[in-house]
């Protein structure tokens, strides 16, 4: 019977949405007076996924080869990871999971184990120039101690970062994440390379403030000789997941109404990844919350957090930092939930598959990733998201999301905004359904920085930044229908 209670309690922590949690808690923890040493539970997330956007038309500029993409779809109205159709059905994620006390130490250590087996960033990566690869993965193996001073969590788990990186992706209001938190904090993993083609850099002009992926001269001189397959060939590795290996203290203090926590991590700065490369990072939130009522996941509160990410990354033989930081609120009381967060980022920002098409083979410019290094490289945005649980079983949905990217030049700025309109219902504490439609943009900030070029380019500029702002604005709204089930 007390297995039986400490088991729904967890799993109503990840579908009653219009409460509030503490991440730190629930996902390193075991539920207060547990007993369990071995408790089997995970997730599935079905998707269909549809994009309005249609083909591009109208590029004019002819070095590079990009009048060839006129006709076809960009990346962003296709569904991932292998951007193969513009619609989709799929278990996007799919995640079995153990974890409870450890035998014989009286409830001082407890353990946390899952694994993806979904078709997502995670599991489906490049294995070569020519072939996508799918193996499945672990996202989360640690051992937390809980000491008299301090709780210790060891191994492979969550940063703590922002309120989205936070989140357990079961719990999430939204099908997709919002433009800043996906971009900035869900990291991609990106190595130079060569094709063998003859390329240019896409803009036709030095781009002083992004080093381009896959000019000649880069590391790993692979030849991609399969079109259609070229695009990101050494964008081999996993997104980060908001996860990564180390060691991480955290704790929460409880003054009558009012709770306190605090969590600080050094990690090895490489995601999912098993790796030693020089990379690392230190990260750490403080947050305070007023609640009102409620425990666990039941628990209706205010809150606040502040948080920061410092790193560096070794990009082929250099170390670059890398900064992410952002503050935000939250509220959640009596079926109402309104919360907003900024995220500011420098260095080591990765910019995007450019041209963003699916290669189609020569003479057309051969898509290649960009990572924009320096720590001269900023980029912010924001979000602001509310929620209203209604009749028991329903919910509407409200977010505005907003990313600068590369702020700091005028020529390579881009900006995306996302209205995203949702309605949740929960048919049972283990099954809920959600639709969600996004109204999606994005746009060159500055059409007219070219005239800063010299003048002997300033031709070309122009319409490569025309034909920019024509890619950019194809993007088309998308509707998702999902589901989740917990067991």
């Amino acid at each position: 019977m007390k297995r039986g209670i400490i088991a729904a309690a967890m799993l109503s922590a990840f579908s009653q949405t219009s409460y509030a949690v503490n991440w730190l808690q629930l996902e390193n923890n075991e539920p207060q007076g547990s007993t369990d040493t071995a408790h089997f539970w995970g997730f599935v997330q079905p998707q269909l996924v549809h994009n309005e956007g249609a083909a591009v038309e109208g590029i004019k500029a002819p070095n590079p080869q990009l009048t060839n993409y006129n006709g076809q779809d960009s990346l962003n109205n296709l569904v991932g990871p292998d951007f193969s159709h513009q619609n989709a059905v799929q278990i996007f994620r799919a995640r079995p999971g153990l974890r409870g006390l450890m035998p014989g130490t009286n409830g001082k250590i407890n353990y946390f184990l899952l694994a993806e087996l979904g078709y997502n960033g995670i599991t489906v990566v490049k294995q070569s120039p020519d072939s996508f690869r799918y193996a499945p993965a672990f996202t989360d193996a640690t051992i937390t101690f809980n000491l008299p001073v301090t709780r210790v969590r060891v191994g492979l788990g969550r940063l703590p970062l922002g309120e989205e990186a936070m989140q357990g992706e079961p719990q999430m209001n939204f099908a997709n994440l919002t433009n800043v938190s996906d971009q900035l904090l869900n990291e991609r993993f990106v190595s130079p390379y060569y094709s063998g083609r003859p390329e240019v850099p896409l803009f036709g002009v030095p781009m002083t403030q992004v080093t381009l992926a896959g000019l000649a001269g880069g590391a790993n001189n692979l030849t991609c000789a399969t079109p259609g397959h070229c695009m990101a060939a050494l964008n081999n590795k996993p997104v980060g997941a908001f996860r990564d290996m180390g060691v991480e203290a955290y704790d929460w203090i409880n003054k009558g109404n009012w709770e306190y926590s605090y969590a600080l991590m050094v990690s090895d700065g490489n995601g999912l990844q098993f790796a030693n490369n020089g990379n690392y990072d230190v990260s750490g939130r403080l947050q305070a919350s007023y609640v009102f009522g409620g425990s666990g996941p039941f628990r209706q509160d205010a809150s606040a957090y502040v948080w920061r990410q410092v790193g560096q990354r070794n990009y082929d033989g250099t170390n670059y930092s890398r900064i992410r930081e952002g503050v935000g609120a939250r509220y959640s009381r009596n079926g109402l939930r309104v919360g907003g967060e900024y995220i500011k980022a420098a260095g080591m920002i990765y910019y995007g598959v450019v041209a963003p098409f699916l290669d189609i083979g020569a003479p057309a410019f051969e898509p290649v990733d960009q990572m924009a290094l320096a720590s001269s490289n900023t980029a912010d945005g924001y979000y602001l998201d509310v929620g209203y649980r209604f009749l028991d079983k329903w919910e509407a949905d409200w977010r505005y999301d907003y990313l600068d990217k590369l702020k700091n030049s005028a020529y390579d700025e881009r900006l995306f905004s996302t209205v995203t309109y949702g309605a949740q219902y929960f048919y049972s504490k283990n099954l809920r359904f959600m639709v969600n439609y996004e109204v999606r943009k994005a746009s060159v900030a500055n059409p007219t920085s070219y005239l800063s070029e010299p003048a002997a380019i300033v031709a070309n500029a122009h319409t490569q930044l025309i034909d920019a702002g024509i890619i950019a604005g194809s993007i088309g709204n998308r509707i998702t229908f999902g589901a989740t089930y917990n067991f």
